[in-house]
């Protein structure tokens, strides 16, 4: 198998150091590193890279709406980076990066480093996270289904997780006839650059969830931190919440919660209600899954892992246009 043509888009800096040295690592091939600042859609062409990866930082969010053609490129994959938190990666965490972009851009499933005790860690690890998920916590506080409760689908992710939600949110059509609502947690809260970055993979329309907004079909909203869904006057709309959302106003037999890459392990309780009451529930499968204890915690209790691609398929088959 060649090794894949990858254009890197990068200000210099160690964010760019970094994310070259990790491609190398990973086994491809780095056609060229430009800075999306000084170039122009003809540069972005002439190396026919196979993928690009994409190092954001404000500035080069910014930039990047001038190449719109460039990136709806079907055949093209697209990796999208933090700067900020790419500069700051060493040791496991940069060796675990490497190991996620070889999944991704070779297709194969082996996204967890070597360690002093490589095989005996990782089991032990997965043991914890299923010991952990087998214990009975207090089940989540949802509304009876009611009038005052809203069919909606939850996609929850973390580390790892915009790619995943990307792939998913692009597999949906402009026509899906339920509210999405998004919680990805983004460093500094610049939660209006991940809607253009969702926006750009997506036929849906992508949206700030705002307080008191009742959530539409067919539009993601994106959750920034404080947001959930609950009751106002006997409405189902956002409302404010301290800490992570648990979407009370949630009718669960008619939803759905997905629990991608880096989701937080508190909200296996509400997928499993959800699933009890005949919603769907599933977590990422663990190929080219970067970090699935979600995923597995609800597995272990019952639950079940599926693919980004099998994900979307059954949204579709269950909300039909």
């Amino acid at each position: 198998m060649s090794a894949p043509r990858v254009l890197l888009l990068a200000r210099a800096g160690a964010a760019r150091d970094n994310a070259a040295s990790a491609l190398n690592a990973a086994g491809a091939q780095v056609a060229a590193v430009l800075d999306p600042l000084t170039v122009s859609e003809a540069d972005l062409r002439a190396p026919a890279a196979t993928a690009v990866m994409v190092m954001l930082d404000p500035q080069v969010e910014a930039a990047l709406e001038a190449f719109d053609a460039f990136f709806d490129d079907p055949s093209l994959t697209v990796l999208y980076e933090e700067a900020e938190l790419a500069a700051k990666r060493d040791g496991w965490e940069a060796a675990r990066w490497t190991r996620h972009l070889a999944a991704k851009l070779q297709g194969h499933s082996d996204v967890l480093p070597p360690s002093p005790a490589e095989q005996g860690l990782k089991q032990e690890l997965e043991a914890l996270t299923l010991q952990m998920a087998k214990l009975e916590p207090e089940p989540p506080a949802i509304l009876p289904d009611a009038g005052n409760t809203l069919a909606v689908v939850i996609i929850a992710g973390g580390v790892g997780g915009p790619d995943a939600v990307r792939q998913l949110l692009a597999d949906l059509p402009e026509e899906f006839p339920r509210p999405i609502l998004l919680r990805q947690p983004i460093g500094g809260g610049q939660y209006d650059r991940l809607v253009r970055q969702m926006q750009r993979a997506t036929s849906l329309r992508v949206e700030l969830a705002q307080l008191g907004e009742v959530p539409q079909r067919g539009v993601v909203s994106i959750l920034p931190d404080g947001i959930d869904l609950g009751e106002v006057e006997g409405k189902p709309k956002f409302v404010t919440v301290e800490g992570e959302p648990q979407f009370p106003a949630l009718k669960a037999a008619d939803s759905a919660v997905l629990l991608l890459s880096g989701a937080a392990l508190a909200l296996v309780d509400l997928a499993l209600t959800v699933r009890l009451r005949g919603g769907l529930a599933f977590g990422q499968a663990k190929e080219n899954c970067f970090d699935p204890a979600a995923s597995l915690a609800l597995v272990a209790r019952g639950g079940e892992a599926r693919s980004l691609s099998v994900m979307a398929h059954q949204l579709r088959e269950r909300w039909p246009n």
